[in-house]
């Protein structure tokens, strides 16, 4: 379809099958795209009928739950990375990364007035 040009007498390089396609569907008739909707609504619809409703505990566990996992994504992913930071790059222990005092020290050496 890369060769074929739009121009403005018509469409230039395009099958009378294509063209067809192109068309406007006229106003009394569905198009295919508006029945695909529609039937897919009601099967929503009928779906939504036969699921169980959930107790009101489950769905607010659930909502918790769904709400909770980017914040802990993010947690982990700091302290990962102190981790990494301390013991690879800073050559010190594992157990000084969750020490306050390692904390409180670089904070200092990093905000002192020189």
């Amino acid at each position: 379809m890369d060769t074929k040009k739009e121009t403005a007498a018509g469409l230039e390089g395009v099958s009378q099958a294509e063209r067809s396609l192109l068309t406007a569907v006229p106003s009394g008739s569905r198009s295919a795209e508006q029945e695909l909707h529609s039937k897919r609504g009601a099967e929503a619809a009928q779906s939504d009928k036969e699921r169980p409703k959930r107790n009101q505990g489950v769905r607010i566990l659930l909502w918790l739950l769904r709400k909770s996992v980017v914040p802990a994504l993010c947690v982990i992913a700091i302290v990962g990375g102190m981790c990494v930071g301390y013991v690879t790059i800073g050559k010190g222990s594992v157990s000084d990364v969750f020490n306050l005092a390692t904390w409180k020290h670089m904070y200092d050496l990093v905000f002192a007035d020189s």
